[in-house]
């Protein structure tokens, strides 16, 4: 007799439990910003604004508490510049917030523009002895939102 074994991939796993708290907050910052009354929202979300107790008035407090919390729980923002000459000015080229690290590892990672805003980017997990590979699932917007939250230079 033969058993089936269902393998828990816990780097995966921890990227979709971030993936869905970055799409919470981004969706309840949303609600926040448009002060959308009796806007449908999802169950998440409403969790994120019951944290941070919204009472109906206060829309720019609980929008900035959002971002605040977001911007805690990265570990570290990180960039590198891009090829330069030596003795002129290092632009900024790539990017990575750290969100977990060990196994598993989670972090955003992408290219910044001219202006050293993020243009391009995905999360990527990792477990021990695995490659960075990219989360397919996550939200575009929200994750777009998120790394707008940081400061990666001039």
């Amino acid at each position: 007799m033969t058993t089936a074994t269902a393998t828990v991939d816990h780097a995966v796993s921890n990227a979709a439990a971030w993936s869905e708290s970055i799409s919470a907050a981004h969706e309840a910052w949303l609600f926040c910003q448009e002060e959308a009354e009796g806007r449908d929202l999802s169950r998440e979300a409403k969790a994120v604004l019951h944290q941070h107790e919204y009472d109906g008035d206060n829309h720019a407090d609980v929008a900035e508490a959002i971002e605040e919390e977001m911007r805690e729980s990265a570990l570290s923002v990180d960039v590198r510049s891009r090829w330069h000459t030596p003795g002129k000015e290092a632009e900024p080229g790539d990017f990575c917030i750290l969100l977990t690290c060990g196994g598993p590892a989670l972090r955003v990672a992408g290219e910044l523009s001219h202006c050293a805003e993020p243009c391009s980017f995905s999360l990527e997990h990792q477990d021990w002895g695995t490659p960075w590979t990219r989360y397919q699932d996550a939200d575009a917007d929200a994750l777009d939102w998120f790394c707008g939250l940081f400061y990666y230079g001039e």
